[in-house]
């Protein structure tokens, strides 16, 4: 970890770009098309109510800062945590660990300060960024994204067909990284609503024992922070749709203190038009 003038000057540059980033999305809410589709977004994630407009111009701000964190990989490095001695306990009980997050505020990179924490660390990530087409050539954000990565030591796993391929890491206690708010098949309460969720993960932790860990990133006076919730344990529920929902509880609890940072659910390959604010269903895309 860096210290002194080294570290306070990082900081400081950090918290320049974040603001910036949040200056940026004031400007663009000017702009109609890019006001309406915030509008839209947050109508998916809480209602049209009538915060609905400071709420959409924030989530504005959140994307342009979320973005630094790709386009900048070294803001990722030596983030504070709070709540680390979830993450350690979870690691000492050597039965495997799931790192669940969400797509809310700065989450680019939170793979690299789990592995700041803990050892033997890997990250699910789509089949964009973790094993695009041969050939194809990549842009620059992309290489950036990755880089964060690969410095930190931190493999990526391709999520498509990944099921054993986690089953296996975490059955020799390794700890591995891995999005919530992802379409699936599993009819969820969540944000008030229907959210067609991806089960993986609690079924990976019911099947093989691995503890849960949710972990969050935030912005407390334009400096990034990430916070470790507690423990999940699979063995103490009664079956891994408890633990799915437990695990969505504690997400929604955290999103509802920030709605206008969570990542926009109407995003190509998400839930795109399926996510309204009555109900987040299968993707249209993924229909035809």
């Amino acid at each position: 970890m860096l210290t002194g003038v080294t570290a306070a000057s990082r900081r400081l540059l950090a918290r320049g770009a974040i603001a910036l980033a949040f200056a940026r999305g004031r400007v663009r809410w000017l702009e109609p098309r890019a006001r309406e589709r915030s509008r839209r977004a947050i109508e998916a994630i809480v209602g049209a109510g009538p915060a609905r407009d400071v709420l959409a111009r924030s989530h504005l701000g959140h994307a342009y800062a979320r973005e630094k964190f790709i386009r900048r990989p070294s803001m990722v490095q030596d983030i504070p945590v709070d709540g680390a001695q979830h993450l350690r306990a979870a690691c000492a009980a050597g039965r495997g660990v799931l790192v669940s997050y969400c797509h809310l505020g700065p989450f680019p990179g939170v793979a690299v300060t789990v592995a700041e924490h803990a050892d033997n660390v890997h990250q699910v990530a789509g089949m964009w960024l973790a094993s695009p087409p041969a050939g194809v050539p990549q842009g620059p954000r992309w290489h950036q994204w990755r880089s964060m990565f690969s410095r930190a030591g931190v493999p990526l796993i391709p999520a498509e067909w990944s099921f054993p391929v986690i089953a296996g890491l975490l059955a020799q206690g390794a700890v591995v990284v891995i999005a919530f708010d992802w379409p699936g098949s599993a009819e969820t309460t969540f944000l008030g609503k229907p959210v067609w969720l991806a089960s993986g993960t609690a079924r990976l932790a019911s099947e093989t024992g691995a503890l849960v860990v949710p972990v969050k990133r935030e912005f407390r006076r334009l400096e990034a922070r990430t916070v470790f919730g507690p423990v999940l344990d699979p063995r103490q529920q009664p079956g891994w749709g408890a633990l799915h929902d437990a695990l969505a509880a504690q997400h929604e609890r955290w999103i509802l203190d920030c709605p206008a940072a969570l990542e926009d659910p109407r995003r190509a390959g998400a839930w795109e038009d399926a996510a309204t604010a009555e109900r987040w269903g299968a993707p249209s895309s993924r229909l035809r």
